[in-house]
């Protein structure tokens, strides 16, 4: 069930992903990141609405669930504002690799946070996604102009704040429903970026101008938030990001295709690097050894 969830969930983010990267072309990194919490409150008001209409969803929680929903919030802004901000100035194919960190971090965070301990190949194989970022990017050196240093360090705490979120949904999920808690967290997120949002003038005429593109990015957030809470139900979060990261490939070849972007055959060949080591954490999970 978790790696059905995760699958399914890359495509969801990646999907989520090329629309961001769509809409920083005319909005603002904090309108955008604003907007993506903001617009997908709706289709969850639906669906709880429907799960509890079909007995599926029974509201149980606990104290300290809304503990875990603060902290998770805060990250999660933390995250996403930047994640934006990054894809101003970069590639969508050159960011989501920074992104790809996340993993990385994983495996300081979620053994101080949740307690879980990933085994020796899961470890290699979340070691070997951020080996296969490095090489989709050429080293560090190829990366020149203060715009684009800029976007590669805002991608970087984007991706240490995700690795916090993370293990904050792991231990979520354990207090409430992968739906319930995608929409506590969603909305309070919504509630700390409103004052940011607003400060920045031109909110309203980005609410206004890219409606439509903010909808559907609310509607993939959704799907993307929901299965990957219901995986960390069943793994552990750093075998969860790891898996998630099969993203990448996808918007290495959307950012080609949508984007015309360069250095495909490179970018490319460390996507199915990190496919391949998707490998020994599946291996790990489900002890195939």
């Amino acid at each position: 069930m978790g790696l059905v969830a995760c699958l399914f969930a890359a495509i969801f983010s990646s999907s989520k992903d090329l629309y961001s990267k769509k809409i920083s072309a005319h909005a603002l990194g904090i309108h955008s990141a604003f907007a993506s919490f903001v617009y997908a409150l709706p289709f969850y008001g639906l669906a709880i609405l429907l799960s509890w209409y079909l007995g599926i969803e029974d509201f149980a929680i606990s104290a300290s669930f809304w503990w875990l929903v603060f902290a998770r919030s805060v990250t999660d802004a933390i995250a996403e504002w930047s994640k934006m901000q990054s894809m101003v100035a970069a590639d969508i194919s050159q960011i989501v690799c920074f992104l790809s960190l996340a993993p990385l971090f994983l495996l300081i965070t979620s053994p101080l946070i949740t307690g879980d301990i990933p085994g020796v190949l899961g470890c290699c194989g979340v070691v070997c996604t951020v080996l296969g970022s490095l090489i989709a990017i050429g080293g560090f050196s190829s990366f020149k102009g203060t715009a684009t240093r800029k976007s590669i360090g805002l991608a970087l705490v984007s991706s240490f704040f995700f690795s916090l979120n993370s293990s904050f949904d792991r231990l979520a999920v354990q207090h409430a429903s992968p739906l319930l808690s995608g929409a506590a967290m969603t909305f309070l997120a919504a509630v700390l970026l409103v004052i940011p949002a607003l400060r920045v003038r031109g909110l309203s005429n980005s609410m206004r101008m890219h409606s439509m593109d903010y909808l559907s990015r609310g509607l993939l957030e959704l799907f993307f938030m929901v299965l990957k809470l219901t995986a960390l139900q069943y793994m552990q979060a750093p075998y969860v990001a790891g898996l998630l990261k099969m993203s990448l490939l996808l918007s290495i070849i959307g950012g080609k295709v949508f984007f015309n972007e360069p250095h495909f055959k490179r970018r490319l060949l460390a996507g199915v690097i990190i496919a391949l080591s998707i490998v020994l954490i599946i291996i790990e999970e489900y002890q195939l050894y």
